[in-house]
């Protein structure tokens, strides 16, 4: 039984690997979040109208 083991975790291992080195690449699958800066706006009393 332990030959049996043995054989089929050596031959697991050996077809494995090459699927493990040609795996699927993760960096895409996170999208970039970065968001543009907005510009400065004045601010003045008139603009927001409070008390109209």
């Amino acid at each position: 039984m332990k030959s049996f083991l043995t054989a089929a975790l050596l031959t697991a291992t050996i077809l494995g690997t090459p699927a493990m080195a040609f795996g699927v690449s993760t960096h895409n699958l996170i999208p970039n979040l970065s968001f543009p800066t907005s510009d400065a706006q004045t601010v003045t009393q008139d603009s927001a109208k409070t008390g109209k």
